[in-house]
């Protein structure tokens, strides 16, 4: 406020001021009103587009080697438990037992548990020489909760501090690795983010979902092979008009589903809604990188189906203080069980002088 307008204020009436007030206020709700009524209208339009189709589901081929990386082989023993949520949700866990001050835990992908992460539990622990315990996110394999849902955004890493912060009172002294492939990865970074999230000693990620902005999101016009049926179809229109509904501080359609893949409908996990999407990664890889203050690893293969490999070198070393790992030749799912990677982790515990 400039002097003139300071002078014609003081000496303007009470009931002058109260006035003009009124009106400036009626004014700047009106125009809010409407300017939401517009968002709602074409909100409403976009979430109402059909869901994607698609062909009928056929398995694609695969040779060994890419079993072998899908993780259904329970090589190790371990000892099933589960933690209880803060609103009374179970969520299940497998313990991959080791006499250790340090726990590693590790989390899954999407559509994926901890029975595929058996042999990359048994193997982290042997390179780590650290006690590993893997998770069920609420929604997938034997935890409760919807498949492909949570009550609201950030419930994944709300789970998540959760099941830290009953660690530490266990291990009061005890060092805490979060490790994670592709989504799980995403989570860690969202976890990261969070303030009120207990501190832990390191992070550990395999081929991780950076953010929903990242560079090593494949561009899909340059990677979309039209020959084949797609995998995954994502609602893009949907997720548009559920974005303009959460600006005006609309959520009541944040459970409809805005990520499908070509799976069998009898599957129990065959779609995740947009505030699942959400929970999944930072909405920008810069925030949730630039959040990490722990030391950081990042192994990703060279031959990622998911993602650009090429990209995470840049994006991370730019962003952090974390260090990208390359291995030539692994994919999105083998870079879990790759004796390469298995050997940098194990590099890395030694030489990091925090987790010592």
């Amino acid at each position: 406020m400039n002097q003139l307008q300071l002078g014609i204020f003081l000496i303007a009436t009470l009931w002058t001021v109260f006035i003009t007030s009124a009106q400036s206020q009626s004014k700047t709700e009106n125009s809010a009103q409407v300017d939401s009524v517009k968002i709602a209208a074409e909100a409403f339009a976009l979430i109402n587009q059909p869901d994607p189709t698609f062909n009928p589901f056929q398995p694609p081929p695969m040779d060994s080697t890419q079993m072998a990386d899908m993780g259904f082989d329970q090589v190790y023993q371990s000892e099933p438990f589960s933690y209880l949520m803060r609103d009374d949700k179970k969520l299940f866990a497998q313990k991959f037992s080791k006499a250790s001050n340090t726990t590693i835990i590790l989390l899954h992908g999407v559509l994926s548990s901890s029975y595929t992460m058996n042999r990359s539990a048994g193997l982290l622990r042997e390179a780590s020489k650290a006690e590993v315990i893997t998770l069920d996110f609420r929604g997938h394999g034997q935890s409760e909760g919807i498949a492909g849902d949570v009550d609201y955004i950030d419930q994944y890493t709300d789970d998540l501090i959760d099941v830290i912060s009953n660690i530490k009172k266990n291990k009061p002294k005890g060092k805490i690795i979060i490790a994670g492939h592709s989504m799980g990865g995403g989570i860690v970074l969202r976890y990261a983010m969070k303030k009120s999230a207990p501190l832990v000693d390191g992070y550990l990620l395999f081929a991780p979902l950076l953010g929903h902005n990242a560079p090593t999101l494949p561009k899909s016009a340059a990677t979309t092979d039209t020959t084949t049926e797609p995998f995954l179809k994502i609602h893009i229109e949907r997720i548009i008009g559920l974005s303009m509904y959460n600006s005006i501080g609309v959520h009541k359609y944040d459970s409809l589903p805005v990520l499908f893949f070509n799976l069998p409908k009898e599957m129990p996990l065959n779609k995740y809604t947009y505030r699942s999407n959400r929970s999944m990664a930072p909405e920008d890889y810069v925030t949730g990188l630039k959040a990490v203050k722990v030391p950081l690893l990042v192994i990703v293969g060279s031959h990622d189906e998911a993602f650009v490999a090429t990209e995470f070198k840049p994006a991370v070393e730019s962003n952090s203080n974390g260090k990208v790992i390359v291995i030539e030749g692994a994919t999105h799912d083998g870079i879990r069980h790759s004796k390469e990677a298995m050997n940098e982790v194990n590099f890395w515990f030694k030489t990091n002088v925090n987790l010592k």
